[in-house]
């Protein structure tokens, strides 16, 4: 598990390695994190993300999309 947590951890983009280290920091667990950032991921396209994740990340309707996201993963 180690070994797969690693891997994973390796291929995972600066967005969202920032995105799930402040979303664990606010006292979510890392699968809900990860399932989040999966779901914003394919809103808004990981291109994007990567070039305008402050920007994207500030507005009301991603807020809001972080709350709606976050019951369904945990709900998961």
């Amino acid at each position: 598990i180690s070994i797969t947590a690693i891997t994973l951890t390796g291929c995972a983009s600066k967005s969202e390695r920032e995105f799930v280290k402040g979303c664990k920091m606010g006292g979510a667990d890392s699968s809900t994190c990860e399932c989040v950032y999966e779901k914003i991921e394919d809103q808004y396209g990981a291109d994007r993300l990567e070039e305008k994740f402050y920007i994207i990340s500030q507005t009301q309707e991603f807020q809001e999309e972080i709350v709606r996201y976050g019951m369904q993963c945990m709900k998961k």
